[in-house]
């Protein structure tokens, strides 16, 4: 047995009810994931000249619709910040607890990027600004992907969170594929184009994060309904 399989095999134990403040920070999870979402599909709409297969998601933010993608960036350290403070009272496990601190170095560096905006893709790691180093740095710190897994670990044990396990498992598990992927497209030289594919897979992983999320944040939405 794996050591995955071992852990998701112990017995499950009970966690603390849904209060009505964690339904609420749960609530606002959604919603900020949902704009995030919309946001983000109406910028490759209104600016196609970025192209998705290997044009970065923050590159958005250079366009004439920047303030749109800066808004975007803005919502998603919400999502991470409501999620954890939703699942903290859930969470009996060291696995769990580590996921929290995770989730939370997440969102401070996710937070970081969105208040420093990117260079160019085309630019050189010699000729990067600070800004553009600053929100490099913001960007290293996200590891939502593995802070899903840990999180999906320490919940599921709970037979309240069982109804939602595959989808937790699957959409981490996509997550932190196209991190893996994703970061093993970086070249070594910081050189990009369009034969690396880094944008793809880039968005790919938001969208799984951004799953994953949306699945936690409405599952202990309706936990809180459902204890009455």
């Amino acid at each position: 047995m794996t050591d995955l399989q071992t852990l998701v095999a112990k017995p499950p134990v009970t966690a603390k009810p849904v209060t009505v403040t964690a339904s609420r920070f749960a609530l606002v999870s959604v919603f900020s994931g949902t704009w995030f979402i919309l946001v983000l599909c109406s910028l490759h709409l209104l600016e196609p000249e970025f192209d998705p297969t290997w044009r970065f998601i923050s590159e958005y933010a250079l366009g004439g619709f920047g303030w749109m993608m800066r808004l975007a960036f803005g919502l998603l350290p919400a999502v991470q910040i409501c999620v954890a403070v939703a699942t903290y009272p859930q969470i009996r496990t060291v696995t769990g607890y580590i996921g929290l601190v995770i989730l939370g170095i997440s969102a401070i560096g996710v937070l970081i990027a969105a208040i420093f905006i990117t260079d160019p893709i085309s630019i050189s790691p010699d000729d990067a600004t600070f800004s553009g180093r600053m929100h490099s740095i913001g960007a290293m710190l996200d590891y939502t992907p593995v802070a899903a897994l840990l999180l999906s670990i320490s919940l599921t044990r709970d037979n309240t969170w069982r109804p939602v396990r595959n989808r937790l498992f699957a959409s981490a598990g996509i997550a932190l594929a196209a991190m893996i992927v994703f970061i093993l497209q970086i070249p070594q030289d910081g050189q990009f184009g369009p034969e690396v594919l880094a944008g793809l897979f880039g968005r790919v992983l938001i969208i799984a994060d951004l799953l994953w999320l949306l699945i936690v944040g409405v599952h202990a939405a309706k936990l809180h309904k459902q204890s009455f």
